[in-house]
Order: C-alpha cells, then structure tokens, then sequence
C-alpha cells in the first residue's frame, strides 16, 4: 500500500513539473532562511553556557543614582568582601576585570600590544571553564605575578605551545611568570588571550580598593538550594553610599546576562534577546508565508487531480487513504525542499556569518543539533504544508467530479485570506526593512557634533608617553597632519562617569552622573566641536590649568542660564568656568547627550588624536608610523580610524539593515508565489468565463483587467490591516533610541507602492495568458 502510495506520489510530482518546482522551491527558501536563522539562535543561546557551575554564578549590580537611576555591572570590591563572611549563602566570591585599552606584552623574541587581556581572581578557572591545556587549574592564578596566555600567543611568543615556567614583559619593565596555557576560546562573552592576577592589578593600582571605586565585575558563588529572592531581598540592606546617594544592590544570574544585558531604571529590559526574538519571529513569519504559498499553489491543481480522486472514490477508495496520499506528496516535496535547504545553508553560512560577525559552521560538533532540528521543522512544515490540500482534495463528491464539475466547494474565501495574509508579513518586512535602513542611515547622516572623517587616533604605551614631547614635534611637522590633541577617552565612546560635580546652588538631593573627559590644547578645533560660549583652553592663560569647559547639557541640568564665570568643583578642583560646548554625541544614539566636563591635561596620557587633511590618508598614515618606528622603536604602533570605531559602535544596526532587507525580499518572492498560486487557481475555475468573454468580443486587455483586478484585492487588504500593525513595531523599535526618525507617510507608500507593482508584475503573465487562450480549446471540453 506504501509503496503503491509512493509510486502514484512521485508519478503526479513528475506530470506536473513546473508546480512541483515552485512548491519545492518556495519551501526550500523558507527552510533555508528558518534554519539560517535557527543557527544564529543556537550559537546566542549557547553564549556562556559552557560552564558546569554557571547555574551558581551571579554577578553583584549596583543602581545608583546619580542625576536618575543607573545600573552598574561593575563594584567596589570591598562591597563583595563586606557580604561574603555576613551571608552564609555565598560559597565564595569569584572576580575578573576586563584590561580595557591596549597593553604591551613582550619577550626578548616577540612584543605585541593587544587589548584582549583580563585580570582575575585566584578562585576564577575553580569556576569557569575555560579550557587549559598546560598548567593546573587549582593553582594557575595564586602567586599574583602569575600570567596565563592563549597557545596562539605561546606561539608568537616563545615559538612553542608548552611555555610554564617562561617570563613574560610588561612595558613598565615588570615580569610576570606563566603559569597555563589557554586552549581555543569556548563560545563565551568574555574572550582574553592574556589572563593576569586581580591581585597584581590592584597593587599596581591602588585605587581599585577604594570603596567609590566601581571597576571590577564580580559574581557570588551561592550554595545549592538558595532563594535567589530571598536572598536579594537581604542583601538589599546592605548599600553603599556614592556621592551622598545609596546604592541599591541587586543580582543576575551569569547565564543570563549576555542575552539580558540591557537596564532601565534599575531593572533588565533587553538586550541581546530582543534581536533574537526578532529574528526568530522572522524565521516563522518566513516559514508561514511558505507555508502558505505551497498551499495555494496545492489547490490550484485541484481541478487537475478532481477526476483522479472521483474515481478513486468511486472504486472504494477511503477518505482517509486519499488524505494520507495527498499529504505523502506533501511530506515527499517538504524532503526534498530539505535536501535543497542543506545544500542551500551549506553554501551560504559563510555569507550569513559575514552579515551577522558570528562564526557560524553548519558542521563540526554541532551538525547533529543542526540536522534534528531541521527533521523537525521539516515534518511539523510538511504537516502544515500538506493538511489543507490534502483535506480539500480529498473532500470532491465522486458524482459531481465525474460529470465534469472539479470546481473546489468552498475554500475560495480560504486561499484569499491566506494570501491576504502573506501580504500582510511581506508588507511589514517591506516596511520594517524601509524603516531600519531609514533610522541607520539618520545615525549616519546626523550631525555628531564634532567630525570623525579623517581622524587617526592612537592608544600611547609607556615608550610614547616617555618621548611624547619629540614625537608631538614630530607629528606636527608632518605636511599631511592639520591638527593634533590629546584625551582620556574616545570622544564618541566615552562610558565613564562621576558624581563628584558640585556647584554653588546645588540641591542637596540632586547629584549628576556626569561624564569626565581630559582633553589638550586644540581639541576642540581638531575634533571639529563648537563652541556655543566662551572660549577653548589657551596656552596664552595659564589659569586655565584649573579652568573647565562644559557641554550645553550640563549647563542647563545645573540650571545655569549664563554659565561664564561661574565656578564648579571637579576632579581638579574648584574651578571656573571658561566655556561651554555644543551637544555633541560622546556615546551611543540609544541614550540622551548628558552633562559633560572637559579638564585640560596638556599631554592627556590615553590617546594621540590626529586631524588629516583630506586625501592625504595613505601618505599621513606612513608619516605617522615612520615617527613612530624612529623615536619609539621596541613598542608597535597601533593606529584606528575614528570613523571605524564609529562603524564598530552601530555594527548591530548594520547587520539588522542588511538582513531586514535579505528577509524581506525573499519574503516578497514567496508571497509572489502564492499569489501565483492564487492567479493559477483562479484562471483555471474562470476558464469557461474567460471563453465566452473572449467569443462575446472581449479584447486580451479586457479580460486581463478583469482578472488582475480580483487579484490585486487581497494585496490592498493586506496594505490596510498591515500598515497600523507595521506603524506599532517599528514606532516600539525607534523608542529604543534617544535620537531616531519620525515615521512619515511616504514610508507606508512607498511599501504599498513596491507591494502592488511586484504583486502587478506577478499577475499580469499569468492573466495575460489566460487571456491569450484559444476559446475553442476549452469549450470543446464542456
């Protein structure tokens, strides 16, 4: 019977070639996009999950409240020790703190400057995982002078893998003795090539133990069986004060946090997960319109397969056995749509890995996950698939078929409102896609308030802050370089903040988080700033050591209408007020420009900012490693583009425009499908209309319009339901932003307007053709 079944299942795919392309083609693009997506899913999913101990870990926040609530992943480290011996639900205290800007790392063989460095607690590899392949966990990180470093970086380093015992250089002169060697990273969040001691940071860096100083993440380790509430609830009683300002503490489990690593007044709101809710609600939204699609295009044969199923009736045959072999053909063409989606992923991973920054492989270790769950997308699609048309062709009365009736009864209204709704999924990935490039191209287009074009900018090391005052002579002798400054931060990712500003007239309650920023002579001419008062620091008043330059936002928050003159007390002191700045964006667009401070620190140690003249880009760069390579030889020179950081802040944006745009073309290609279906199914029910139409004197235009005009319905309908819908997800989506477009009109439109044209350019070759059909040809069949 199976095999009976099989043989008449493949026998009508083979007669009617042209649909079983398009079903199977359509389903393949659903299922490749669905498990495309699927990966990206599972890799998010398994971020930081290699841990056996995970479910134990918690990481110890901190709302504070400075000018409105904050959360801090990072606290003081006498906030944990104070909690640790009070509360016998913690196991211990783990720490690690990321190394942040570049670090010179070196031997008598080798020197490399690398950012990928962390600091830790003797207790961290007891309870993370990361693989060590020499050296011994319980004991790698005691000895505070101890130093861990990947194999890649043995390599460089000492020519071979095993190299416990080595010596390794820090710039300041200090050595440090490896202990272990890191295996290839796992999939976590927190990668390091260097892994020093918490221990040596802070003797080198006293401050870190400073009860205000918050700076290293660190997590609780609580016993089995702990009310994670209740305990929460304890120790929220304990709280820091900062700045005149308690602090409320708070926990997140480990697991958590890369996904859900987004607060708002003092609670998780996002992060990570919401993308991959956006992305898993569009591996379903695509799956369905296939879904959808290989429905319509189904019953669309169904005058085709009519006689089949009367006769098959007729000699006996159950309902039921023709539903199972219907939904066989089904399931057969689901298969092969899988087979093709394989092939199909195969290939396209790369890209797909390219477009998200995710190395992402449809093999390895996890092709056993990949392919169950693509099994079971196949069946539960094919089930879908495969119900309706096997239900509503196996429904044909034997007496009605075989007299020549195989018009459908009912269903009509069905596969109008299916595709009433492909089009409205498609209309909202048309509108999303128009929205998200709208918004990315506003980020990029906005005025920041200062310019990133054409600005070199390079993270000193202890060789160029020891020869700064040659290498400043020398860089500004350069024909290519404009201009030159100094700072303590990137002027577009500036994350610090203080509540050390005070002012005469300050509210007692009132305590701003205000972000410092120490820059040099000529910053604000080099980095493009206006100013809206005042003036810039001058080498020409030597008071404005002590003097301060602050941005419009500070001056307002602080109630100053006229803020020349004024004196406000910082990290330098009490001091006046020389000048205030115009807004500019020091950090992302997702949050307000809020108060700024500038101090002037001639030669502020952290970064050399370089202004090029334009079209002197190649030539400037050689320039600037020349003088590098003459007076700081033995240190290497790692230079960035300002406007590549910039990119590097709105990667996320960028990959969500390109596949918004990927997704919702191949949306609109399998929408386009179904309504093929649609235009298919309909010729055929009309064919005897059509006929006398065309004997009656209807020219091909004629009966053209009349046709499109049944087939354009349902795409209006879907424009009418969709646009509200689409207008609520991506006004929520644009409120994540401070800064962000104005949804208009022309939006909507223009979606409808490229919704309708390709919805026309479907239709039309199919009604054309039915048009085009020879009268007599179908007639004679009645």
């Amino acid at each position: 019977m199976i095999k009976n079944y099989l043989l008449i299942a493949f026998r009508s795919l083979r007669k009617n070639r042209f649909f079983t392309l398009v079903n199977v083609l359509g389903l393949a693009f659903g299922l490749t996009v669905c498990m495309l997506i699927v990966c990206w899913v599972m890799d998010e999913y398994s971020v930081d999950k290699f841990n056996k101990n995970g479910h134990k870990l918690y990481r110890l926040h901190a709302n504070e409240h400075w000018g409105g609530m904050q959360t801090l992943a990072t606290t003081p480290i006498a906030m944990a020790d104070r909690l640790y011996p009070k509360y016998p639900e913690i196991e211990t205290v783990v720490r690690v703190m990321d190394g942040g800007s570049l670090a010179l790392f070196k031997t008598p063989a080798y020197t490399e400057k690398t950012a990928s460095y962390a600091y830790a607690s003797p207790n961290f590899l007891e309870y993370f995982d990361y693989p060590l392949l020499y050296g011994d966990r319980q004991t790698a990180l005691k000895n505070p002078e101890a130093v861990l470093i990947s194999k890649e970086m043995a390599i460089k380093f000492y020519g071979k893998v095993n190299a416990v015992g080595e010596a390794l250089q820090l710039e300041d002169g200090a050595s440090l003795l490896v202990t272990g060697i890191l295996d290839d990273m796992p999939n976590a969040s927190r990668k390091f090539d260097v892994l020093q001691t918490l221990a040596f940071n802070v003797k080198q860096n006293p401050w870190l133990m400073r009860p205000g100083s918050f700076s290293v993440s660190q997590y609780l380790v609580l016993r089995e069986g702990t009310d994670l509430k209740a305990f929460t609830a304890k120790i929220q009683q304990e709280a820091v004060v900062s700045g005149g300002q308690k602090e409320e503490l708070w926990l997140q489990p480990f697991e958590d946090i890369y996904l859900h690593g987004r607060y708002d007044n003092g609670k998780v709101v996002g992060g990570r997960i919401e993308y991959v809710r956006l992305f898993l609600i569009t591996a379903l939204i695509v799956l369905v319109i296939a879904c959808i699609n290989f429905m319509n295009l189904s019953t669309a044969q169904a005058s085709k397969r009519g006689k089949e199923v009367g006769v098959r009736k007729s000699l006996g045959a159950p309902r039921t056995s023709l539903v199972l072999q219907f939904a066989g053909e089904a399931m057969i063409m689901t298969l092969i749509a899988a087979l093709l989606a394989c092939a199909a992923i195969a290939c396209l991973i790369p890209f797909f890995s390219d477009l998200t920054g995710k190395s992402l492989s449809f093999s390895g270790t996890n092709i056993s996950k990949y392919l169950l769950v693509l099994l079971l997308v196949t069946i539960v699609t094919g089930l879908i698939a495969g119900s309706y048309p096997a239900f509503a062709l196996s429904r044909f009365a034997p007496v009605r078929v075989l007299k020549g009736d195989t018009k459908a009864t009912g269903g009509n209204l069905f596969r109008k409102n299916l595709v009433v709704l492909q089009f409205v999924l498609s209309f909202g990935f048309i509108v999303g896609s128009i929205g998200v490039y709208c918004q990315t191209q506003y980020i990029y287009s906005r005025n920041l308030g200062m310019d990133r074009e054409n600005i070199v900018y390079i993270q000193q090391d202890k060789g160029s802050r020891e020869n700064m005052d040659a290498i400043d002579q020398a860089l500004r002798q350069l024909p290519q370089v404009k201009s030159l400054t100094y700072s303590s931060w990137l002027p577009i990712a500036l994350e610090s903040t203080s509540a050390d500003l005070d002012w005469e007239g300050r509210p007692d309650k009132l305590v701003l988080s205000t972000s410092p920023l120490r820059v040099s002579y000529d910053f604000l001419s080099t980095m493009g700033i206006e100013l809206a008062q005042g003036r810039d620091f001058s080498r020409k008043f030597s008071s404005d050591s002590a003097a301060y330059i602050i941005n419009e936002s500070a001056a307002r928050m602080m109630n100053m209408k006229d803020p020349l003159g004024k004196y406000i007390s910082f990290w330098q002191g009490k001091g006046e007020i020389i000048g205030v700045v115009k807004d500019f964006h020091f950090n992302s667009m997702h949050k307000e420009i809020g108060p700024m401070v500038m101090m002037l620190s001639p030669f502020a140690s952290d970064y050399i900012m370089i202004k090029l003249h334009k079209g002197a880009t190649a030539a400037g760069v050689a320039g600037i490693q020349n003088v590098f390579k003459t007076l700081n030889p033995g240190y290497p020179m790692n230079y960035h583009f300002l406007d590549e950081e910039f990119d590097r802040l709105y990667s996320s944006e960028t990959m969500l425009k390109r596949l918004a745009a990927v997704f919702a073309a191949i949306a609109i290609f399998i929408s386009c499908l179904g309504l093929l279906g649609l235009s298919v199914y309909t010729a055929e029910q009309r064919k005897k209309e059509i006929c006398i139409r065309k004997v009656l004197g209807a020219s091909v235009t004629e009966v053209t319009t009349t046709l499109s005009k049944e087939y354009l319905k349902p795409v209006l309908i879907a424009i009418v339901i969709a646009t509200p819908i689409s207008w609520y997800v991506l006004h929520s989506w644009l409120n994540s932003y401070a800064y962000h477009i104005s949804l208009t009109a022309w939006m909507f439109i223009g979606a409808a307007v490229i919704a309708i044209v390709i919805a026309v350019a479907t239709v039309s070759v199919q009604s054309i053709r039915a048009a085009r059909t020879n009268p007599v040809k179908y007639l004679k069949s009645e």
